[in-house]
């Protein structure tokens, strides 16, 4: 699928998720991207917040997806096997941990949070965030795709960060259109084949 994507880009952020919403409330179109180089209040699933240090991705989208509300869970599921569909397509083994956590060799690479806004029964808007670990200190559950490289000798095919944030962005939007167009069946048995 293509939207027409304006990208904002900051330094350090709260959370990239609040600044979307912020912009979308002052009018902000489909396919607006936030990105920032840090942040000191990432929100995760049940509300927790961590700090997100420099070195990683941290980046949120927006959608407007006009489904019905009972469907909000499979955005989520249909963003996870997306980017790490994309992901394996460059040499990452990703797993996934049910329902938006990204694993590679048993420890946390990122995680995805879907927030969304529902008028009338339907989901009109979402914003999808997205953080994963690029060379930034991880705690020992984690880990950073530059250590994952080093340890296991592997040349990557992703060498920078500007090149992950555009494959982690074409996964979102192949999630996106997959479950858009064809609905979340089309992809289900593959995204629970991922699951570690």
């Amino acid at each position: 699928m293509k939207l027409p994507l304006t990208i904002h880009r900051f330094p350090s952020l709260a959370s990239t998720n609040q600044t979307l919403w912020e912009l979308l409330a002052q009018g902000a179109k489909a396919g607006t991207i936030v990105i920032s180089e840090a942040q000191t209040a990432g929100r995760g699933q049940w509300g927790r917040y961590w700090e997100s240090g420099r070195g990683g991705l941290y980046l949120s989208v927006a959608v407007f997806p006009d489904w019905e509300a009972t469907h909000s869970g499979e955005l989520t599921i249909a963003t996870a096997w997306g980017i790490a569909t994309v992901l394996q397509n460059y040499g990452i083994p990703i797993q996934l941990k049910a329902p938006n956590d990204l694993f590679l060799v048993g420890k946390k690479l990122g995680g995805i949070l879907t927030e969304t806004r529902i008028q009338g029964g339907k989901i009109i808007t979402a914003v999808i965030g997205v953080g994963i670990n690029w060379s930034n200190p991880v705690p020992d559950v984690g880990i950073s795709l530059n250590n994952y490289w080093s340890t296991q000798g592997i040349n990557p095919q992703i060498q920078s960060l500007s090149q992950l944030e555009a494959v982690v962005l074409e996964g979102i939007f192949f999630g996106y259109g997959q479950l858009q167009g064809k609905g979340v069946s089309s992809f289900l048995k593959d995204y629970q084949n991922l699951l570690q």
